[in-house]
């Protein structure tokens, strides 16, 4: 690249534009976008944090509402526990309406479950839906000593699964349950006495929890959770996280930094709020790739506007360029044209360089006014050229195909002298009579291409002379596509061929010898197909055969019949044809011949 930049005046005049021009334009356009990114990434983090904050308050606000339910909860559960047992009448309306009025509040305040845990001599406390012995407990991984002495104080406690009975789960798993727990105790009795009156807990699930995660961030790729000082998951967005418990290094790392607004851990943006008074907290994770992701339109926008002013800054650029180095360009492509092995001079080119005013033109006008001259001169001279390698090709075209025409004479002449001398006069009669009618058809027929039917009407006559000089030890047939016998072949293109394959080909013993040949069309080109099932030819010779014709050189020492009709069909004349071979020993040989479909003008 920089050697070209070196030898191109135009590419130097551009460097220099881009230099001053589009660096700093990429300069500034880079700023803005890193200053946009980090705006943008700020707002992000500032949305984010609204949405936690709203969700630590939903959280906070339904543990307080819980905590304010429970105060009626026990005062309902007192009043029942100081009414007497006896008579029974009394005490079960007071049960009943104690069981109605719990019912009442989980149904307004959408609370899961309410258990309340009676003493184990209380009457009722084997109703089995909401109310329990108090021994129970146990079965619900609570120690009532953790119980104890609560007074007005909630307990909060979570716990992974629950024995809810069936009427309340209905057989669903629920995940994990916070449960707000509140307990009566007589204060007189000694403090490591396990006697306590009753206890109740109020159970909300963990999915009520996610959801109201869930419902705040807008986007999945945030994850929001809610643990406890452990790490353990209470709530999550992702509910088959719940219940487990986060790596310690990764919540010692949070809870140092709760009194951050963000901090940034493992590739993450962190947001922490304390829900109440710092006994949970609600970890936001934002990645990385969420924050990219959502300033993909700003990126696209900061780059759309890069690229387009770019564009056009390089487009003037180039315009610019284009017509300070125009004159020069096209001085320079003409003079480069006249070398001789250029396909020919563009002297119309040159029409445009000069100028309409003389009388103001400057130093490359003057220029361009010699060079235009110059290269009509050579112009002349090229074409003299190149009509003088037309006419040369043409010859040595027909000096080629001239080679042929001896060759083939001389074997069938051989041919009716062994008919002769073997007194066949016959059949040396006859071939005389066909000899002479093929000759008339070659002088009938001057041109260097005729159609595939009069190439085929040649090779036909051949055939018959060879099947009565050698006593019809072989046989052939013929098959066309519809329609291809009209275009142009090279003049003896099959009579070698054939030649070759009676000659080369005929087994010992009298076996009869078959030549198929099968003219098809292939795409936009013609397909000849000339194969036997005669001896085929040894590798070494065919390798040799091979190697002759990918040199396309006609060798009067060996192979002279295939290599003049491959340098022949390889001419302009035949616009590149091919010759390939494939043989194998005792089984035949095929020669594949592929020709341009050319109509005559006729």
């Amino acid at each position: 690249m920089l050697h070209n930049i070196k030898k191109s005046f135009r590419l130097k005049l551009i460097l220099c534009f881009l230099l001053c021009a589009v660096i700093p334009i990429l300069y500034l356009g880079i700023s803005s976008y890193i200053t946009s990114l980090n705006i943008a990434r700020r707002k992000i983090l500032e949305s984010t944090d609204l949405s936690s904050r709203q969700a630590a308050k939903s959280i906070d606000d339904r543990m307080i509402q819980v905590e304010n339910l429970a105060d009626s909860v026990h005062f309902s559960l007192y009043t029942l526990y100081h009414t007497p047992q006896e008579p029974l009448s009394v005490y079960m309306d007071a049960f009943f309406s104690t069981k109605n009025t719990i019912t009442s509040l989980m149904n307004a305040f959408d609370i899961y479950h309410i258990s309340i845990f009676l003493d184990d001599n209380s009457i009722g406390n084997n109703e089995g839906v909401n109310f329990f012995p108090i021994s129970k407990l146990a079965d619900y991984d609570i120690n009532k000593r953790e119980l104890r002495n609560l007074g007005v104080s909630p307990k909060w406690l979570f716990r992974k699964n629950l024995p809810f009975p069936y009427v309340v789960s209905k057989g669903k798993e629920q995940g994990g349950f916070l449960t707000c727990y509140r307990s009566f105790s007589i204060t007189d009795k000694p403090l490591d006495s396990p006697a306590m009156e009753y206890a109740f807990g109020i159970h909300l699930t963990s999915f009520e929890l996610s959801d109201y995660l869930s419902a705040l961030y807008a986007s999945n790729s945030v994850k929001a959770y809610l643990v406890d000082k452990n790490g353990v998951v209470i709530a999550d967005m992702d509910y088959e996280q719940i219940g487990n418990t986060l790596p310690k290094e990764q919540i010692q790392a949070y809870l140092s930094h709760t009194k951050e607004k963000a901090f940034h851990w493992n590739g993450d943006e962190i947001l922490i709020h304390p829900i109440h008074s710092g006994e949970w907290y609600l970890i936001t994770e934002i990645p990385d790739s969420y924050i990219r992701q959502n300033t993909d339109r700003l990126v696209q926008t900061t780059l759309f506007s890069l690229i387009i002013i770019v564009f056009l800054t390089v487009s003037a650029i180039l315009y610019i360029s284009k017509g300070l180095t125009r004159k020069i360009d096209l001085l320079s492509s003409a003079m480069e044209q006249t070398q001789w092995n250029h396909k020919e001079t563009d002297v119309s080119a040159m029409a445009s360089l000069l100028p309409k005013y003389p009388e103001t033109s400057d130093e490359i006008d003057r220029l361009s006014i010699s060079c235009n001259h110059m290269l009509k001169a050579l112009d002349n001279s090229f074409h003299e050229v190149l009509e003088l390698s037309v006419k040369e090709e043409r010859l040595n075209y027909q000096l080629l195909q001239s080679q042929i025409n001896p060759h083939f004479l001389y074997n069938i002449l051989a041919s009716i002298q062994t008919l002769l001398s073997l007194e066949e006069l016959k059949k040396a009669d006859q071939m005389l009579s066909d000899l002479s009618h093929f000759y008339r058809g070659l002088l009938h027929k001057p041109d260097e291409m005729i159609t595939i039917r009069e190439e085929l009407d040649i090779a036909e006559l051949y055939l018959r002379m060879e099947a009565l000089c050698k006593n019809y030890v072989f046989d052939w047939s013929i098959r066309l596509d519809e329609g291809i016998e009209n275009f142009l072949i090279c003049k003896f293109t099959l009579q070698p061929v054939l030649e070759n394959s009676i000659r080369h080909g005929l087994k010992k013993g009298g076996q009869t010898m078959h030549i198929n040949i099968d003219i098809s069309y292939d795409e936009d080109m013609v397909r000849i197909l000339i194969e036997d099932n005669g001896i085929g030819i040894a590798p070494d010779k065919l390798l040799e055969i091979q190697k002759d014709l990918a040199e396309n050189s006609v060798r009067y020492d060996r192979h002279f019949g295939i290599s003049n009709i491959n340098v022949r069909i390889n001419s302009s004349l035949q616009e590149h044809g091919t010759i390939t071979i494939d043989s194998t020993p005792d089984l035949g040989t095929a020669i594949y011949i592929l020709i341009p479909q050319i109509l005559s003008e006729e």
